[in-house]
């Protein structure tokens, strides 16, 4: 694979970055890292533009998997890439390697293609699709309560118990609206992206 299309010296950027940080940064540590102490090869984007962030997002997404995959093949360690942590450890098993990595992440990242596929209403469905299930995630607690059921209730647990509260406050059937909307809410929060 070609640096053609990386920005000259991203690499040894990012990887410069990645090892003055050797407890792990986040995402956007290491863009303000990279902002600072690189700023003709890294500059930052407009921040009011979702279509400028992504594709500023993917370019570092797509050199730090290049890094992964370079510095395991070459038997340096690991490069671990999580939103909120990026760190590089040294001493790695081939098991632990193979468990770390998201390989659809690397995939997405690593073909070029991918970042002319994006336009802003792409970016923006990405940006509303994540909020919505950071939102519902956080909600979790409360529609659970709100359905009376536990932490560890998986989706058809879910599922019957809102069928259950449906035919008991459904306004044809006598029962409060208010109490029936919550029912519902609930239950669109946590099925949204719940697992089986």
């Amino acid at each position: 694979m070609k640096d053609i299309n990386l920005p000259h010296g991203l690499l040894a950027a990012v990887a410069e970055c990645i090892y003055a940080a050797p407890g792990g940064q986040s995402e956007f540590e290491l863009i303000q890292r990279l902002d600072k102490d690189f700023p003709q090869v890294f500059p930052k984007p407009d921040l009011t533009d979702p279509l400028l962030l992504f594709q500023h997002h993917f370019v570092l997404m797509h050199a730090l998997y290049r890094l992964q995959q370079q510095w395991w093949r070459q038997g340096k360690g690991l490069l671990e890439i999580r939103p909120l942590n990026i760190c590089f450890r040294v001493e790695v098993s081939s098991t632990e390697q193979a468990l770390s990595q998201d390989l659809s992440l690397a995939e997405y990242y690593l073909d070029w293609r991918n970042l002319a596929r994006e336009d802003s209403a792409s970016v923006d469905a990405l940006l509303t699709g994540f909020w919505k299930k950071l939102l519902d995630t956080e909600r979790r607690p409360e529609a659970l309560e709100t359905l009376g059921l536990p932490e560890t209730a998986n989706k058809d647990e879910v599922r019957q118990r809102y069928r259950q509260l449906v035919q008991q406050h459904h306004p044809d059937k006598g029962g409060d609206p208010a109490v029936f909307q919550e029912v519902q809410a609930a239950y669109e929060s946590l099925t949204v992206g719940m697992k089986r």
